[in-house]
């Protein structure tokens, strides 16, 4: 069904199965396993003596790993089963923290990133494929609350690195903790019936017609959300520092604004999605982040710079549960393959946008480079107004 008709009816109501419970926790998981990458970088960094750059491949290896998933991922889940693909997924990347955490050499560690980027990346456009079949006009609701947890998880991810090493129990018991929760949830809801893949394959077993324009689109809009998210993620403490003026200390810690912002975004839009089209949701959280942008990037008074930065992750939260939602409607019958590609768009935008902005500051500063997320933002307004239009048109 098109997820731009209302979602709210007198007589239905969205109701969470345990598959959701199952999937809202696998979700966060992931995110929990793909935030604690930095906080413990820094110790990950002094144990083994390596510089700068090579950690920066840690989270290149990760994004990289993502990336090709988003062209095998629904293969594999049509040959083997939605059931292999998640929790095989999930244990997969539960095997590259481990083995991050254990070996003494950097390939290794960079190979346990690389191994958590692919695992993790079939697992989550699995839970999204299933949340995506199992709650059809309501998906906009179940995929926006499952990055709730997401974002949860990942506010818990750099509050585990620094207890666990305050405690006297190092870093490494922070990987050890997101394995617990994964065998807790294998043994409670292994059992739960996923539903079958779909994919390009009809029921003749002849591929179906190339995914529509409207799925492409939402594709676009994807890749520049993400890209902006993390150009915030990974160079938002430099910015306060550098360009702000905060020490670097404060900086580090100020960043938490933008993703407590991101976690209220989405809970708010977990509400608003009941109500509202997910396209008309879609364009109003790019315009909320397309307004908090210019006050955090050009304001020289820290508390407006901070207020800027929390309108912006307060917009850019809802952005990927959204666009996900809008670009699986435009593919009815092809929900695994739809989840891949815009898992493509997701690990692309993490790999590049990072990168470009930080070979850009090394030229003309972190300032100066921070302003091509406006053009980022404009491009996904324009793109999520055609989606929006495409979808009123189909109604």
């Amino acid at each position: 069904m098109n997820s731009d008709k209302a979602t709210s009816r007198p007589q239905e109501r969205f109701v969470r199965h345990p598959l959701a419970w199952a999937t809202y926790g696998l979700v966060g998981y992931f995110a929990y396993l793909e935030t604690v990458l930095g906080p413990l970088m820094p110790f990950l960094r002094a144990e083994q003596g390596f510089s700068y750059t090579v950690a920066s491949l840690h989270f290149s290896a990760f994004a990289l790993g993502a990336v090709p998933v988003g062209f095998f991922g629904d293969r594999v889940a049509g040959r083997w089963g939605r059931r292999a693909s998640l929790w095989g997924g999930g244990a997969g990347m539960a095997a590259g923290a481990l083995l991050l955490g254990a070996s003494p050499v950097t390939p290794g560690t960079v190979l346990g990133a690389f191994v958590m980027g692919t695992c993790g990346g079939l697992l989550l456009i699995t839970t999204q494929a299933i949340l995506a079949d199992k709650y059809g006009e309501w998906s906009a609701v179940a995929l926006t609350e499952s990055n709730v947890a997401a974002s949860a998880c990942a506010i818990l991810a750099s509050l585990a690195v620094g207890a666990f090493v305050a405690s006297g129990l190092g870093w490494r018991a922070a990987l050890i903790l997101p394995v617990a929760a994964l065998v807790f949830l294998a043994a409670r809801f292994r059992d739960e019936p996923l539903g079958q893949a779909s994919t390009d394959k009809s029921t003749s077993g002849k591929a179906s017609s190339a995914l529509p324009m409207r799925f492409w689109v939402s594709f676009g809009v994807l890749f520049l959300g993400v890209s902006v998210e993390w150009c915030v993620a990974y160079w938002g403490a430099d910015f306060l520092e550098n360009g702000v003026g905060l020490r670097r200390s404060a900086a580090a810690a100020a960043l938490s604004v933008f993703f407590v912002a991101m976690l209220g975004g989405r809970i708010l839009g977990s509400r608003l999605t009941r109500v509202l089209p997910g396209g008309t949701l879609l364009l109003a959280t790019i315009c909320v982040a397309l307004a908090g942008f210019p006050l955090f990037w050009l304001s020289e008074v820290p508390a407006l710079s901070l207020l800027g930065l929390f309108v912006v992750g307060l917009g850019v939260g809802s952005v990927y549960p959204l666009a996900i939602s809008v670009g699986v409607a435009a593919a009815p019958g092809r929900t695994d393959t739809a989840t891949a590609r815009l898992g493509l768009a997701g690990g692309s935008a993490i790999l590049t946008a990072p990168f470009v902005l930080g070979a850009f500051a090394d030229r003309v500063g972190i300032e100066r480079a921070y302003g091509i997320v406006v053009p980022l933002l404009l491009a996904a307004a324009v793109l999520a107004i055609v989606a929006w239009r495409m979808g009123a048109s189909e109604r």
